[in-house]
Order: C-alpha cells, then structure tokens, then sequence
C-alpha cells in the first residue's frame, strides 16, 4: 500500500497507530461507498481511482460536487459531527482501493497526534476553496465559460499533455459534466460545440482534448 503521501505529513509513530485501527477496500466502478443521510462509522482515504461524490435533489437530479482522486479523504466532516450522518453521497468512478478509518479511532488518534488533525483540516479547507469556486463559476459566468472552467480544473487535476492539447485520464463526457454543472447535457452540448467552434475544444473518439492555457484565458475573460 502506498502511503508516501500519508508518510510526508504525519510522523512514523502516527502513521503506523493510523494503519494499526484501519483497513484496506476496494471498490468497482458504479458501486458506492456512501449515501448521503445515513449512519457511517468510517471515513475513506483514497489510494487509488477516483469517486464522485454528490449530492441528488427532490427531483432526482445528481449534482457532482468533486471528482477526487488518490490522497484524498472522503467524509471527514464526520471527524467533526457528532450526528456521524453523511451530508453526501460517494460512489467509484473507476476502480477504487481506499484505507478505511473508524471514525471514533480516528477522533482518539487525533488527541493523541495533533499532526492528524492538522491534514484533516488541510483536507477540509482544499475543498472549502473548491465549493467557493464553484459556487462563483456558478453565479457570474455564462455556461459556455462554466464549461470552459470546469475543463480546465479538471486538466488540472487529471490531464494529461497530447501535443498542444490535454487530454483526461479519467472519463469525461456531456452527461458527466451537466451533473457536475447541475444543468442538462443538451445545455452542455451546445456549449462544448461553441468551445469547439472557437478552437478550444476537440472530440476524438468520444474523448475530449483543451487547450489548457487558452481555454483558461476564455472563462477569464
């Protein structure tokens, strides 16, 4: 198991009684890990893959709040909330291996190494400042520059360089980003087409390629 990251924070005596109380599991494609509201005793930390995690309304509709991928901890508001009742759902985007940590061991090893505490509120504030983003992408951009923005966050999370474009390692179509937008895939597809029509967006056997760095200049216009 690969705990560099983990091992780059916290000291090895932390390290080694955070693995002694905690458990490896995977997960396949589709399969959750978590549902919002319920009872959960555990928060996840990511080794490897990618999870969506999300939010449904009364209508139904799925709203992607973050696409996280390996070193990334998964429900750790729980640490903190006593009800320990989810406020979000998790599934697996891809195939999944994440260290499962008891919530109640993990608040006791928090006492003991503040370290810990430390990267959990690193945790929770990268995604307090991905959630302000959002929520500014939201409210005073146009949708073809919501898409543009929401491309280029996530090249810069999991691109890769093709040529002078980027590409995604994981799977990114219209239906995935109208749940990540809130919005439906006809809206998304006639924002992808303008992107296209502008030169800054490419489709290749249903796979998606930007111009990182212009794409970028576009939505901050």
């Amino acid at each position: 198991m690969n705990t560099d990251y983990l091992n780059s924070f916290l000291g090895k005596e932390c390290l080694n009684d955070l693995l002694r109380v905690s458990h490896c599991q995977e997960y396949k494609v589709g399969e959750t890990l978590f549902l919002e509201h319920s009872f959960c005793e555990n928060v996840y930390f990511v080794i490897s893959g990618n999870v969506t995690v999300y939010k449904d309304n009364s209508d139904g509709k799925r709203k992607i709040i973050y696409l996280l991928g390996e070193d990334s901890f998964l429900n750790d508001t729980m640490v903190y909330d006593e009800s320990e009742k989810t406020s979000v759902s998790c599934d697996a985007f891809t195939d999944v291996k994440t260290l499962v940590i008891p919530v109640k061991e993990l608040r006791r090893l928090i006492v003991k190494h503040p370290d810990l505490a430390i990267l959990i509120i690193k945790s929770l504030s990268k995604k307090t400042k991905r959630l302000y983003r959002q929520l500014k992408n939201t409210t005073t951009i146009s949708m073809d520059k919501k898409i543009a923005a929401k491309l280029w966050k996530l090249a810069k999370d999991f691109g890769y360089e093709a040529n002078e474009y980027h590409g995604f390692t994981v799977k990114v179509n219209n239906t995935y980003l109208a749940d990540m937008l809130g919005t439906n895939r006809e809206t998304v597809s006639r924002g992808v087409k303008k992107l296209k029509e502008l030169g800054l967006v490419k489709v290749e056997n249903n796979a998606i390629f930007i111009l990182k760095s212009k794409i970028k200049d576009f939505y901050r216009e």
